[in-house]
C-alpha cells in the first residue's frame, strides 16, 4: 500500500500545480502606453514580473480583475485633483492607500538605497525617470 502513496501524492501535487498555472492570465506584451497623465508612462510587465498581479490588479467585487486601471467604472477620472478612488492620477501616485500605487511601490523599492541618487531619480522622478522618460 505504501508503495502507491508517494506516486499518488506526486500526481496530486502535479495536478494541483497544473490547475493553478492554467488559471494565470497571459502576461501582456511590454510597451503598454499609459497615456492618461500629463507625462505618459510606458509600462513593461517583464520589468515587474516578480510582483504578484494582484498587487496592482486588485480584487473587484471579490474577484481578481486583470483589466486596465482606466477602464470605465474603475479609475476613470482623469482630473489630477480628484483624490477619490476614481482618480487615475491618485492611484498611480498616492502614498496612503489600501493598495500600493506605482510611486509607493517604487519608494519601498529604493528605501534601503536612499544614497543612490541615480536609482532614486530612475524610479521616483516626475521627468526623466524610467516611468516618465524625457521626450
Amino acid at each position: 500500500m505504501n508503495k502507491f502513496l508517494l506516486p499518488l501524492l506526486a500526481l496530486c501535487a502535479f495536478l494541483f500545480a497544473a490547475v493553478a498555472y492554467a488559471e494565470q492570465p497571459d502576461v501582456p506584451a511590454d510597451g503598454i502606453e499609459m497615456k492618461n497623465t500629463k507625462n505618459p508612462v510606458v509600462f513593461n510587465h517583464t520589468t515587474h514580473k516578480e510582483i504578484a498581479c494582484g498587487s496592482c490588479h486588485h480584487k473587484v467585487e471579490g474577484k481578481e480583475n486583470y483589466g486596465k486601471c482606466a477602464s470605465a467604472g474603475c479609475h476613470d477620472s482623469f482630473d489630477r485633483k480628484d483624490k477619490s478612488v476614481k482618480g487615475y492620477y491618485r492611484v498611480m501616485h498616492a502614498k496612503d492607500m489600501q493598495y500600493a500605487s506605482c510611486v509607493s511601490c517604487h519608494i519601498e523599492t529604493i528605501k534601503d538605497k536612499q544614497d543612490d541618487a541615480e536609482l532614486k531619480k530612475a524610479l521616483t522622478a516626475c521627468k526623466g525617470s524610467k516611468c516618465h522618460p524625457a521626450k
